[in-house]
């Protein structure tokens, strides 16, 4: 199989976004021996690199076309199959092309490793592909020894889609930041000792300077994190974060937060109407298209639009976020408001 060159390291890894970053740690753990009834993966006959490029390489084909699922039987082939009859051109080219090389899985079940992160990816971003992804995971669960290799993607994809449900409005970016602050000063605490800064290091200025003019609403957890690093350290600078621990509590006690505006669910509402209005529906156009616009637009979390946007208009929350939309559109969109509370029931 032919592999587009995406990720050239272990290192390219790291700076994954998006669905991507989820990904990793789940493949992560057959490389460890840590997925139960699977063996363990092997950097040396599938490097995690090529893992990662042979899913992109597969995404970016099923992408091009219409009807994605008449390919996945092809793909499987060229993935585990070996072809002796390559000719001379074809080689030279590939030998030209650094962006491209050849590869082909050594073992059975790094197969459907694949298949399983290219099934985790497209669920997210191209959740109406249903029968693209039902190709997917017949070609990867051909036997019930290829199960526990497949079975970890979509535990995953359930795990998050059962967390988003209880809890969809609580998830907010600046929790990954947070989390990437306190890595990264655990890194640096445990290379303290060395004169020259570590990789990944990030000062207490930049930490304090970040925490008051972006996460004053997470001062405590931060600073807190920072006080027991430095505690551990040289201790120097600990009545400086204390003192700005307690400032910044006192002026969120005192500026409490402002309203954020329409919720997701709100906002689902209100670009499907102001759609539909232009002509366009689910059924004329790509659903994937429509959230990765509202994502740019409102900067909410993708996986909590794709679930805003199946609507169950039955449901008390979305007569109410219905009534709320409505009331906003009345002034400069009569009619759209007018379809709006029709559709809430309002009398």
């Amino acid at each position: 199989m032919r592999i587009r060159n995406f990720y050239k390291s272990r290192s390219d890894l790291d700076k994954m976004q998006g669905v991507r970053k989820f990904l990793v740690p789940i493949v992560t753990k057959f490389y460890n021996g840590e997925v139960e009834g699977a063996q363990r993966l092997k950097d040396t006959s599938l490097p995690m690199p090529t893992l990662f490029n042979c899913m992109e390489t597969i995404q970016a084909r099923l992408n091009e076309k219409e009807y994605p699922e008449l390919l996945v039987g092809e793909i499987w082939d060229d993935l585990r199959m070996k072809n002796p009859k390559t000719t001379t051109e074809h080689r030279l080219v590939h030998f030209f092309d650094f962006n491209y090389y050849e590869f082909r899985v050594n073992r059975w079940y790094e197969a459907t490793v694949i298949f399983g992160a290219v099934y985790f990816v497209m669920a997210f971003e191209h959740p109406d592909l249903r029968c693209c992804l039902g190709a997917i995971k017949n070609k990867a669960v051909y036997s019930p020894e290829a199960i526990p290799y497949f079975n970890i993607f979509e535990k995953e994809l359930a795990r998050r889609d059962k967390a988003v449900q209880e809890d969809p409005e609580d998830y907010d970016p600046r929790q990954d930041v947070i989390l990437e602050l306190k890595m990264r000063t655990e890194r640096a605490m445990n290379d303290f000792s060395n004169p020259k800064p570590p990789a990944g290091y990030v000062s207490i200025d930049a930490i304090l300077y970040a925490t008051e003019n972006y996460f004053c609403k997470d001062a405590e957890p931060v600073l807190n994190t920072l006080e027991y690093v430095v505690s551990q350290t040289n201790g120097s600078d600990l009545d400086r974060i204390r003192s700005k621990r307690n400032a910044l509590a006192v002026r969120c006690a005192k500026s409490p937060e402002k309203e954020s505006g329409m919720t997701t669910g709100q906002q689902a509402i209100f670009f499907y109407y102001i759609f539909d209005s232009l002509g366009l529906n689910f059924g004329n156009s790509d659903k994937a298209a429509w959230i990765r616009l509202l994502q740019s637009v409102t900067g909410r979390n993708y996986y909590n639009i794709k679930q805003r946007l199946n609507f169950r208009f039955d449901e008390e929350q979305t007569q109410k976020d219905l009534r709320i939309v409505a009331e906003c559109l009345k002034e400069l969109f009569p009619s759209i408001a007018s379809k709006i509370e029709r559709d809430s029931r309002i009398q």
